[in-house]
């Protein structure tokens, strides 16, 4: 539990002292803002919250996004905020307190440094048995090196240059910020103890986003990185996520990528 945060939730509790109407939500008008961050996440790599404009439906706040805690909602139930990074960046919205606030927001930063992670290209492997997927694959292997930390990827998969699926050229990239949900059937049958891989539903996109090109877990690559050995995409999502800083056009990146053979 976050003493600093719940220690402000507190504060605004003694100091209402009027209301505004907000949408649909009460919340309290005190002044007094707090800068905090997501330090936590659930399996799925993300802590739930209701973004105004959005209905009831749950979004999603990955690791390290900053927010500017603004109020408390009325019954003081729940905590509004604005995203001041990260796919809601600007938008206004609330988290429950209890079981959410109190457990997910503390005032860790991310690291202010760009680090560089580096693709060496491996053997191309007809009809590799994917155990996940039941099926044999072509495999453009290669090996990912992050931190200290090495797995096995592939570039491609039943490389076919008529369908355009081509493994990621030799050069130097930069690796964004997550860029929201993915289709969990994508994933989340790489099981780890019983359960989806932790972080499954967090790609970080490869620089264009033309290209469509991702670091993810999978055993299947349309041109991306997949990680093969996803029982280690934890420790590789953990290092990514953790940094923060600009691209050369301006885009929040969290690496550099060098792809050699």
């Amino acid at each position: 539990m976050s003493a600093a945060v719940m220690n402000w939730i507190n504060k605004q509790k003694e100091r209402r002292t009027t209301t505004t109407s907000q949408g649909n939500n009460n919340t309290t008008s005190i002044g007094v803002a707090m800068t905090a961050y997501v330090n936590k996440v659930g399996q799925d790599g993300y802590v739930s919250a209701f973004i105004d404009g959005e209905g009831k439906k749950f979004c999603g706040l990955y690791m390290y996004t900053k927010l500017t805690l603004l109020g408390i909602v009325n019954d003081g139930d729940r905590v509004r905020f604005r995203a001041e990074d990260g796919d809601w960046k600007g938008r206004i919205g609330s988290m429950r307190i209890k079981g959410g606030a109190d457990t997910y927001l503390d005032l860790t930063p991310p690291d202010n440094i760009i680090p560089t992670i580096k693709v060496k290209y491996g053997k191309f492997v007809s009809d590799w048995y994917s155990i996940p997927r039941k099926h044999k694959i072509d495999q453009q292997f290669a090996t990912l090196t992050v931190g200290n930390i090495s797995v096995q990827v592939t570039l491609n998969s039943d490389w076919n240059p008529s369908n355009g699926r081509t493994p990621l050229p030799v050069g130097t990239y930069e690796i964004a910020a997550p860029d929201g949900f993915h289709p969990p059937k994508n994933t989340n049958f790489y099981m780890v103890d019983g359960e989806p891989v932790k972080d499954y539903k967090i790609w970080f996109p490869i620089l264009p986003l033309s290209e469509q090109r991702y670091i993810h877990v999978g055993h299947l690559s349309h041109g991306c990185i997949s990680i093969i050995d996803y029982d280690k995409y934890p420790q590789i999502h953990d290092y990514l996520i953790k940094h923060r800083g600009k691209g050369k056009n301006g885009d929040t990146i969290v690496a550099l990528l060098q792809v050699i053979k």
